[in-house]
């Protein structure tokens, strides 16, 4: 597992957003909580250049993340 991201907030659409912290992975990745659990798959990189964001799809209804927690990808 690789460390890639730290955990903001939910939008609106459901979607999970994420503040990335290595080069963007590619689409479809599965994304890992902290605990080794299945958050969701990346669906897109968004944001400026120098600072990016994940985009990540939950899978049904997923855990309750907290704020800043460390998303990771195999």
């Amino acid at each position: 597992m690789r460390k890639f991201a730290i955990f903001l907030h939910k939008s609106s659409s459901g979607m999970l957003i994420a503040r990335l912290l290595d080069k963007p992975p590619k689409a479809g990745l599965k994304v890992i909580n902290s605990q080794g659990k299945v958050v969701g798959v990346v669906a897109d990189i968004i944001g400026p250049v120098k600072n990016p964001y994940v985009v990540i799809k939950p899978y049904g209804n997923v855990m309750e993340l907290s704020s800043f927690e460390e998303l990771y990808i195999r």
